[in-house]
């Protein structure tokens, strides 16, 4: 349709272009004036005069040309929803005891028991008594027990061993000695020796049995003790 309205208007102009070339072939000039005046208007109303198939083409060749594109939204996601259980919270009331406390009874107080009367001819002794005299020695100078003091009478120079006289050596020799209460020298033991194997030990423990010592005191009476001796060898 809208092709024939096409070729319909072209026919008109064409019909028209004639008309005009006609016109000026004349030579009268009113006429002339007068033809292209007409002319003028001819086309004028043409190009005005609405084709009613010519809008229905075009509207239809936009209707075809325009494409609709829609966003796609997904669906929302599905919610669970929690089963919420109510738990109800029971406390426990104590069921006061509906009889009344019982009252106590009354005691009497029980009667003091005297002591029985101490018999005249007995002796009362008044004080602290005394500790039990030590079963062992105790540590010379330790707590309340004094030093034994060696009596400079007593005391005897140990003999100085051939073998370490022969080869120079000097020693000395450390030893533990039980010193009695009577001040007598008891079991010697080597506790320490510079030169070991050499007869210091021997000459050492040989001489200080027989030394005599001050006792140590224990309270201003003396006791046996653990007392350390040091015996040392030197060349003349």
């Amino acid at each position: 349709m809208a092709q024939e309205s096409t070729l319909r208007l072209d026919e008109r102009v064409r019909a028209e272009d004639t008309a005009f070339a006609q016109l000026l072939e004349h030579k009268d000039g009113g006429f002339f004036f007068y033809a292209f005046l007409g002319a003028l208007v001819l086309h004028a109303v043409v190009l005005l005069v609405n084709f009613p198939e010519m809008k229905k083409a075009q509207a239809e060749k936009k209707r075809q040309d325009v494409i609709i594109v829609k966003k796609y939204v997904p669906p929302p996601p599905k919610v669970q929803r929690k089963k919420v259980v109510r738990k109800k919270l029971t406390k426990k009331v104590p069921i006061p005891d509906p009889t009344p406390e019982e009252p106590e009874p009354i005691r009497e107080p029980e009667p003091e028991i005297e002591p029985e009367p101490i018999p005249p001819d007995v002796e009362i002794m008044i004080g602290v008594p005394e500790p039990p005299p030590p079963s062992g020695p105790l540590l010379a100078g330790v707590g309340d027990v004094t030093n034994p003091i060696l009596i400079p009478e007593s005391k005897i120079d140990p003999e100085y061993p051939e073998l370490a006289r022969v080869a120079r050596l000097e020693g000395s020799v450390i030893l533990q000695a039980i010193i009695h209460a009577d001040g007598s020298v008891g079991d010697v033991e080597v506790l320490r020796t510079n030169r070991p194997g050499m007869g210091f030990e021997e000459s050492a423990i040989h001489a200080v049995k027989q030394w005599a010592y001050k006792p140590a005191l224990q309270n201003g009476k003396p006791v046996e003790v653990y007392f350390t001796v040091f015996v040392e060898f030197k060349l003349h």
